[in-house]
């Protein structure tokens, strides 16, 4: 029996409110659709060909719309893993249906990493009974996070007007930095609000 390590990534997602990733599988595969169906694919295509599963490591990139060098942070103990264990490296890779979601910094570590890599062809795969199909799940993906980007000035002057009304109120960053996240208020970024970030508002913000 051959040994593997499975990797899987997924972006946050700002509008929903994704941006923190557990680091244990299982949590992130409930967290996270696309991790879960990587999740899925990987382990059926062990099981198929007889591969045993030493070792699984998901991250969760930076921004929302684009792969970064920053995956080499988790690509590298992963590096480690497959010397000690003779193991292949498995990944989804996206590119070969979507032609968008890939991953550069992730293919140039695979070709300048001397180890054996196996790229699986992201098919459409049953989870909890119901289709999967990546092409149209990211689709979707992509348009609301146009929407999102699109919205974000009119985002900010909701909450720069809602600060403000509180900071006249003599309510502290601290204490407006809670009331914005409690009442929905997104940030530019779409993290919750702290009192650096409402002070740094604030002052860009016109009297």
């Amino acid at each position: 029996m051959r040994n593997a390590v499975g990797f899987y990534w997924t972006l946050p997602v700002p509008w929903a409110g994704f941006n923190t990733l557990p680091d244990d599988i299982d949590a992130a595969a409930k967290a996270s659709r696309t991790i879960r169906y990587q999740c899925e694919l990987i382990r059926r295509y062990a099981r198929e060909r007889n591969y045993r599963l030493v070792a699984e490591k998901v991250f969760l990139e930076i921004a929302p719309d684009r792969g970064s060098q920053h995956v080499f942070d988790g690509l590298r103990p992963l590096e480690a893993l497959c010397r000690e264990n003779d193991a292949v490296f498995l990944y989804v890779d996206f590119w070969r249906e979507q032609g968008w979601r890939g991953h550069e910094a992730l293919q140039r570590w695979l070709e300048r990493t001397p180890l054996e890599s196996e790229a699986i062809y992201p098919e459409e795969i049953l989870i909890d009974g119901k289709p999967f199909a990546p092409r149209e799940h990211f689709s979707t993906w992509r348009a609301r996070q146009q929407e999102w980007s699109e919205g974000k000035e009119a985002r900010v002057a909701r909450a720069s007007e809602a600060a403000r009304h509180l900071r006249k109120e003599g309510q502290s960053h601290k204490t407006i930095a809670k009331e914005l996240n409690d009442r929905g208020f997104r940030s530019a970024s779409g993290k919750p609000w702290t009192e650096e970030s409402v002070r740094k508002l604030l002052s860009a913000a016109p009297e």
